[in-house]
C-alpha cells in the first residue's frame, strides 16, 4: 500500500522530507481499496495540488555506487499507526 500525501501552506512538501522518522496516523475509514477510487472519491480530473507524494516506505536510493542507502531523500524509517473507527 501507499499513503497519500496533499502538501498544504500549512504543512508544506518538504515537511514529509525533513524528519528522520515518518510517523503517519491514518484511519481505518480512510483506507481505499486502489489508487483509481482516491482519484475518482477526491475527483483529480478537476484539479490536483502542485505536489501530491505517493509514500510506500522509507526513503532508499542505490544511485551511489550501487550500494543501497536509507534516508537519502527523505525519512529513514516510516511507521503507520492505523486508528480503529468508533
Amino acid at each position: 500500500g501507499s499513503l497519500i500525501l496533499w502538501p498544504t501552506r500549512e504543512e508544506p512538501r518538504l515537511m514529509s522530507l525533513v524528519p528522520p522518522v515518518h510517523f503517519a496516523l491514518l484511519k481505518a475509514s480512510e483506507i481505499r481499496d486502489n489508487f483509481y477510487q482516491v482519484q475518482q472519491e477526491f475527483e483529480w480530473a478537476q484539479g490536483m495540488p502542485t505536489n501530491a507524494l505517493l509514500v510506500s516506505g522509507p526513503s532508499k536510493t542505490a544511485d551511489i555506487e550501487q550500494v543501497l542507502a536509507y534516508g537519502a531523500h527523505g525519512p529513514k524509517d516510516l511507521v503507520v499507526l492505523i486508528l480503529e473507527n468508533q
